[in-house]
């Protein structure tokens, strides 16, 4: 198997684990492959290329680090839909689900084919002539005035509301654990078909968060009044938004196949990764 790294080089485990991993994959008859500006900072004897090009020749993508780090590798994927194992180095690490101990397993598995993963959904957001995709969030953020914005948004042509405040979250399911949840948005099953809306500070008591069916076709409007507003894709790509011109957001022709652990339920890792509780007394 071609088996591509995309590695967070600023984790402390990484000049450890890194190296071990290349080491193993060899030895098992794989061919690892990792970027350029990787092998040369952690002084690894390995294949190189490019990371934009990397993707392009593995079977596999395995994103060391942190969540940033998978939603890295996965604009990198893009809709070529090549599987994405995330092997956390550090912190919550709430999409890269496996261990640094559960790394070497997780590959072997994979590599048998008998792994587990599961499709997410991506978000299509359009702005202009410009387009980019999100596994977590697109997020409309007030710009750098801090002044008050206000979003009217639309499905289908159809009014839906008008957030006032310091902007909205639209989320995936997948991305609901993230920016949505900590701006009080409800935790969504990642496999489900639905997309998220939930304001930022709202100025109104009746504004809450709101999810919708998948299949819904998005515009966001900054009004005439507002000052212009940043529009960011999974925290990693950022656009200017201007008063009176919309942009624009549905679900993506592809998704991201995501590698999970087997036999682990996702609420495991909401008991893992956010103290879920509950007594079962």
């Amino acid at each position: 198997m071609r088996i591509g790294l995309v590695v967070n080089r600023d984790k402390p485990l990484a000049a450890r684990l890194v190296p071990e991993l290349v080491n193993w994959l060899k030895s098992e008859g794989h061919k690892p492959l990792v970027a350029t500006s990787t092998a040369r900072a952690l002084k690894i004897g390995v294949a190189c290329c490019p990371a934009t090009s990397l993707v392009r020749r593995v079977d596999l993508v395995v994103a060391l680090g942190g969540d940033g780090t998978l939603l890295r590798a996965a604009r990198l994927v893009g809709g070529r839909e090549v599987p994405i194992m995330g092997v956390n180095l550090g912190g919550l690490g709430f999409l890269t689900e496996f261990s640094c101990e559960e790394a070497k397993d997780g590959v072997s598995s994979f590599c048998r084919g008998r792994h587990a993963e599961e499709l997410r959904m991506v978000l299509e957001c359009r702005y202009g002539r410009r387009k980019g995709f999100a596994l977590n969030d697109c997020a409309i953020n007030m710009g750098s005035s801090t002044r008050v914005i206000d979003v009217t948004a639309r499905s289908d042509g159809k009014l839906i509301t008008r957030f006032v405040g310091d902007g909205v979250v639209v989320a995936t399911p997948t991305g609901s654990t993230a920016y949505s949840l900590a701006a009080g948005g409800p935790v969504v099953f990642p496999t489900m078909n639905a997309i998220l809306l939930t304001p930022l500070s709202p100025h109104a008591l009746g504004s809450r968060p709101l999810i919708l069916p998948g299949d819904a076709r998005l515009d966001l409007e900054i009004s005439p009044r507002s000052e212009s507003a940043i529009l960011n894709l999974d925290g990693q790509e950022r656009w200017q938004l201007e008063p009176a011109k919309p942009a624009h957001v549905r679900r993506a022709d592809f998704g991201v196949r995501l590698v999970v652990p087997r036999g682990k339920t996702y609420f495991q890792i909401l008991s893992d990764k956010l103290n879920w509780t509950g007594s079962q007394r």
